[in-house]
């Protein structure tokens, strides 16, 4: 399950959480403050917790208990309140493209149910569907989650690893590190300095269906970054590919260019929310909500001709290139 590593005061630690990996470096570590061993602990102890909240596939988890029930609200715990919170604040400022309810659409079109025999679905069950999903399925009412159609799921993978990415750093915050990395399922926040005291270099990888090379560099401090992306959840039928990124307002996948969003951030959460909600609006559009928005970067890729890519940046990411 996980791995423990020391060389010159620096610690790694490897495990796994939310159908993912993580994994997480702390440079100068001081084990009179806690030991290796503990810390993980503490760490696992953190992502159980999120997942007893968040998880679809922990059927007496918060969120497995809502979406059961066809009336009950509940109170959130502290940490799905807060997804929940910032859920709402970015579909109203998505208008509406960025939502936690396209959960039954993704099923819908077979990609959390994987078939060899996989068609696209048909616009009769596409319609049905689209009359339960939306921001005004549900609400936030003094604290309580509660549905507003009874037929509404929420799910929160697109920010509940952000979520978790943070929880981890502020614990390990909390012990006085402040040289440390923390990657779940590719998000991440970097702090301080690596052990070669620079920056912490993260790469960028090209949207490619076929093979994994990075795109560009990234050198960050005290920063989280994100990528939402088409190229590793997708089908191919009759001649033409299919991604996971659900439109809400059509309910199919989206049909542009744009394969894949990079967000740089002050918190992984925000940063994860506000990448799909770029990969769902398309290139100019992206760009446009960057540049409205401070505090946030991104990185744009399109599939273009040939198999080839065109890169797209908002005014600001260049600085976190690395030269």
């Amino acid at each position: 399950m996980s791995c423990d590593s020391r060389d010159s005061g620096n610690i790694q630690l490897n495990g796994k959480t939310m159908g993912t990996t993580y994994l997480i470096k702390v440079i100068d570590f001081d084990r009179h403050i806690i030991s290796s061993n503990q810390l993980q602990l503490k760490i696992d102890s953190v992502l159980i917790s999120i997942n007893e909240q968040m998880s679809t596939y922990i059927p007496d988890s918060e969120i497995s208990i809502f979406n059961r029930s066809s009336t009950k609200s509940i109170i959130p715990s502290k940490e799905f309140l807060s997804v929940l919170e910032f859920s709402e604040a970015l579909a109203n400022s998505t208008s509406g493209l960025f939502d936690i309810t396209v959960g039954p659409l993704i099923q819908l079109w077979g990609f959390s149910n994987y078939n060899d025999e996989w068609l696209p679905p048909n616009e009769v069950e596409i319609s049905e569907l689209l009359d339960h999903i939306g921001r005004d399925t549900w609400g936030l009412v003094e604290g309580k989650l509660q549905k507003n159609n009874p037929y509404m799921q929420i799910d929160v993978n697109a920010i509940a690893k952000g979520l978790a990415v943070d929880a981890v750093s502020s614990l390990i915050t909390s012990f006085g590190f402040s040289n440390f990395m923390v990657e779940i399922g590719g998000e991440v926040y970097c702090s301080g300095k690596n052990d070669k005291s620079i920056f912490w270099q993260i790469g960028i990888e090209l949207p490619d269906f076929e093979s994994r090379s990075l795109s560009k560099i990234a050198n960050i401090s005290d920063r989280a970054m994100a990528t939402s992306g088409d190229y590793r959840n997708y089908f191919s039928y009759s001649g033409k590919t299919y991604s996971h990124i659900m439109n809400p307002k059509s309910g199919r996948p989206i049909e542009h260019s744009l394969a894949s969003a990079t967000v740089i951030s002050s918190t992984c959460m925000k940063a994860d929310g506000i990448a799909t909600a770029l990969l769902t609006m398309g290139t100019n559009d992206a760009l446009g909500f960057i540049e409205n928005n401070s505090g946030v970067e991104c990185l744009l890729i399109e599939r273009v001709e040939n198999g080839n890519f065109k890169t797209f940046m908002s005014s600001g990411f260049g600085e976190f290139l690395l030269e």
